[in-house]
């Protein structure tokens, strides 16, 4: 599989040229920012061919974030919670409310 890489300013001033190399060359791009990958231009017949499993990685890192998420609140939590609430300050503040 050939791949080609371009970087955004690149892709964006050779947008055309960049389309013809993956329609009539079947070459891959692959569009960097900062010299990180962060896009990929491949013919739409082969996006057809791997959209559900593109989909399910989608939906799969997507339930990966939420968990990572809810852990990092449950942590930031704990020490909230382990605190001894039963206490005579604790009885006096919520005497007063």
């Amino acid at each position: 599989m050939d791949v080609k890489t371009l970087d955004s300013n690149q892709a964006r001033n050779h947008w055309r040229e960049m389309l013809d190399t993956v329609l009539v060359n079947n070459i891959d791009v692959v569009i960097t920012r900062y010299n990180q990958p962060v896009a990929a231009i491949v013919a739409y017949e082969d996006y057809l061919a791997i959209a559900t499993e593109l989909n399910r990685l989608r939906a799969e890192r997507s339930r990966r974030k939420a968990l990572a998420e809810s852990r990092a609140t449950m942590y930031a939590s704990e020490p909230v919670l382990a605190r001894e609430w039963d206490t005579p300050e604790e009885d006096e503040a919520w005497a007063n409310l």
